[in-house]
């Protein structure tokens, strides 16, 4: 009543008499009605950002998907379409894409991709031109080609002649799957793998702050995609065909974003990397929020990317400069990185389980490519040798395999094991504590010689928990056919120490990330490497990470206890600080 009345006065004064209707009460409406989809994007009434226990998210995409009752694929669906010249559109599938295809609408509070009015996620038209206009800038393609792809694509003065209609998923583009099984039973509800995991880990894993947050976002699960396109001249059916060509090789370079970790890549990358790597692996599988388990080939980057800090940080004690090669080179908010990580799945079992806490496992094989441009190729190739030799790939990797190499414990799998079964240039392994030390030895001269640090005119800053630096750190190794060193986890002390077993006495759980890593190194059919690396940790007594609180409440450091029982087992020092 009191606004009717404000907005009628509002005519009066611009000298118009209207009458405006009025009620006398409000229409009662039941907020719970509104479907998520429609409700501000603020706390209370629609949170989808957060990954865990998330009722919000969880109606959300049931509401948007709004599942088939006998199929559980999404109601909303276009059928395959007529491809090639279908009237004046032209249409064609992509390759496989063999992980996940990820977009931002750049609305609501989490990351998902745009939404037609039929209610499918498509790829917009400007997309799909954008990454047609990147063959411009490519090595690969002739100068004639470019300057076709300029023709059709255009410029900021000359209207281009084709037209991108965008790309749309057919077929089951939600990825309904249900947990621990490939088949739908009645007593079963599906999970959809669309929702996705964004779980950022360099403070916890490098910087030492255990607390992390998982975000979630939306990226289609290897989706198969319709491209159309149209032109504003007729063309022939073999033209049409090479404009196909030319997309599905822009496609080679990744569509959508995070393509630097996996996402979004199609076809084989192959002759487009300086280096590729034939990996075999074992370890603790990923999960989903649902609990369902997903080998995630963005482990590789999450990886490589923060040994890359590791090991500038040791030789350079400026964050900012830490920081802005780390950027440039792996990519960030600003921009895409110079290195390039593609990951091609050859065979993969991640439905298996472990122990009495049945823990998911993944047993994986495929080819790695890494590319960058040549004045940081070397790096990358020491920074992957790095990553191979001293520990692994993905969750757990600071410990070997307890399937593989503690057969008697049946608590829960722990740690991953990697094997090169090939790899082109070469990937030379140390074969012995010699080695490995002239090995250690090169690596920290290289990145010293990489950065270049000038500490001089700075002061310090806080160096990372796991800076790669002789003084902060003892590596310690010898040859053998069997772990000799594992057992020393389960030691009753040293697993209570939070330096090595992550966790106090009492903890029921680790509360900290270990300062300890384990590598069984394979140098042949029967023998490993063991390598043990050990991180010295703050200097402060108030926050040494080696002392160890007992029962009766006496506090003792197990730094030089631990390092006494690895010269027990054999194990001798390589590299670093040496303890006498």
């Amino acid at each position: 009543m009191i606004m009717a009345k404000a907005l009628q006065k509002a005519y009066q004064e611009k000298g118009e008499d209207i009458e405006v209707p009025t009620i006398d009460e409000f229409p009662e409406t039941d907020p719970e009605r509104i479907p998520m989809m429609y409700r501000a994007q603020i706390g209370g009434r629609c949170s989808l950002q957060y990954a865990r226990d998330n009722t919000h998210l969880e109606r959300w995409l049931k509401e948007w998907i709004n599942p088939n009752p006998n199929t559980h694929q999404p109601s909303h669906q276009i059928e395959l379409p007529p491809l090639g010249l279908d009237g004046h559109i032209y249409r064609f599938q992509s390759y496989p894409f063999f992980f996940r295809v990820i977009s931002d609408c750049g609305q609501d509070s989490i990351i998902r991709p745009l939404i037609n009015n039929k209610g499918i996620p498509f790829i917009p038209g400007s997309s799909i031109k954008g990454l047609f206009e990147r063959l411009t800038r490519s090595q690969q393609i002739s100068q004639e080609l470019v300057a076709k792809v300029k023709e059709y694509c255009g410029s900021p003065d000359t209207q281009g002649s084709l037209r991108f209609h965008g790309a749309y998923p057919i077929g089951d583009w939600a990825g309904t799957f249900l947990k621990n099984s490939n088949s739908l039973t009645q007593n079963q509800s599906p999970c959809y793998r669309i929702t996705d995991v964004v779980h950022p880990q360099q403070e916890k894993q490098v910087n030492g702050k255990f607390k992390t947050t998982a975000i979630a976002s939306i990226s289609l699960y290897q989706p198969t995609l319709i491209f159309e396109l149209s032109s504003i001249y007729p063309l022939g059916l073999d033209e049409w065909k090479n404009i196909e060509g030319l997309l599905k090789r822009a496609l080679r370079q990744g569509l959508g974003g995070k393509t630097s970790t996996g996402y979004g890549l199609s076809g084989n990358p192959q002759n487009q990397s300086s280096l590729w790597l034939l990996l075999e692996g074992n370890g603790v599988s990923s999960q989903l929020r649902n609990g369902v388990p997903e080998f995630r080939p963005n482990l590789f980057k999450a990886t490589l990317r923060g040994h890359t800090r590791r090991l500038l940080s040791g030789v350079c004690q400026k964050e900012k400069t830490i920081k802005d090669n780390i950027n440039s080179l792996f990519g960030s908010s600003k921009g895409s990185g110079n290195f390039q990580i593609y990951w091609e799945s050859k065979s993969l079992d991640d439905q298996q389980n472990h122990g009495k806490e049945k823990t998911q496992i993944y047993q994986t094989k495929g080819i790695l490519y890494l590319d960058a441009p040549p004045q940081e190729q070397k790096l990358l190739e020491w920074v992957v040798k790095f990553a191979y030799i001293m520990g692994g790939f993905g969750k757990s990797w600071r410990r070997v395999y307890h399937p593989l190499f503690k057969s008697n414990y049946k608590e829960r799998a722990i740690g991953c094991h990697w094997k090169c079964l090939d790899s082109e240039p070469e990937l030379i392994i140390p074969k012995s504590v010699e080695e490995l030390k002239t090995f250690l030895l090169d690596l920290h001269q290289f990145c010293q010689q990489y950065l270049k640090p000038d500490n001089s005119k700075s002061s310090p800053d806080k160096p990372d928990k796991e800076a790669w630096n002789p003084k902060r750190l003892s590596v310690y190794s010898q040859i053998v056919s069997t772990s000799q060193a594992i057992d020393l986890f389960h030691d009753e002390n040293f697993k209570t120490t939070p330096a090595i077993g992550g966790r106090k006495e009492g903890d029921k759980s680790p509360t900290s990330v270990s300062y300890v890593w384990h590598r069984m190194l394979p140098i042949n059919g029967t023998q490993y490497l063991e390598i043990m690396t050990i991180f010295i940790g703050d200097d402060s007594p108030k926050n040494d990470p080696w002392v160890r609180m007992s029962k009766e409440g006496k506090e003792t450091s197990q730094l030089i206890p631990f390092i006494k029982a690895l010269e027990n087992k054999g194990l001798k020092w390589t590299w670093g600080k040496k303890f006498s």
